[in-house]
């Protein structure tokens, strides 16, 4: 059945801005097939509480910190198409990203967790909105350690003006890159939660185990 395979490979060798693959820095499009083929051969994690495509290591880890950190999206993209039939949502789900604080937005010129949010929603032929806004800017999680990870992102979060209405008895997906201790996509589920969201499942592209 060459239908979805052959798609996702297309979709992931296929995205050519970067001069380089991102996985292995190899000449080339955003991924090279050796680091499309050595991605999909990983088995899917076991994470509690949340969906995760893919381990963070070895080329999904660095294809993720060029998607994040020099503006990558391609590859950040096709790595999306590649994790999301790994990633199966609840049925008739809203969409949404993780939001980004808005001084690192404007950094950054993107929200990543955007980037992949909207990938899996286009595959997944789902609603993509973004529910939620960053409410106070927060130290980048990763220069924390594990017990002050969830008072950094407490009340960091907030459900956008007008999508109250929206919010309130759906089921939402909320996405994110990548997971380490849970602190902030439990922060923003909660607020959905709270926010009178019926259901709430993340899930993210890869986890640290």
């Amino acid at each position: 059945m060459y239908g979805l395979v052959g798609r996702l490979h297309q979709v992931a060798l296929d995205c050519v801005a970067p001069s380089r693959c991102a996985g292995c820095a190899k000449s080339g499009g955003a991924l090279c097939e050796a680091c499309v083929d050595a991605i999909e051969a990983t088995p899917v994690p076991l994470v509690s509480g949340v969906r995760a495509a893919f381990v963070y290591e070895t080329e999904v880890r660095r294809i993720l910190h060029h998607g994040k950190f020099r503006d990558c999206r391609a590859a950040l993209r096709a790595l999306a198409w590649l994790g999301a039939p790994r990633l199966q949502p609840p049925a008739d789900a809203l969409v949404t990203p993780v939001p980004l604080a808005a001084r690192r937005a404007h950094q950054r010129g993107y929200n990543q967790a955007r980037v992949v949010a909207k990938a899996l929603a286009e595959f997944h032929q789902l609603q993509l909105h973004d529910l939620l806004e960053r409410t106070r800017d927060t130290p980048a999680q990763s220069t924390l350690d594990r017990s002050a990870r969830r008072e950094n992102v407490t009340r960091a979060f907030a459900v956008v003006a007008g999508a109250r209405a929206m919010v309130a008895g759906a089921t939402v997906w909320l996405v994110d890159d990548v997971v380490t201790t849970g602190s902030t996509t439990a922060a923003a589920r909660d607020v959905l939660v709270d926010a009178g969201a019926a259901r709430v499942e993340i899930a993210v592209l890869a986890a640290v185990v």
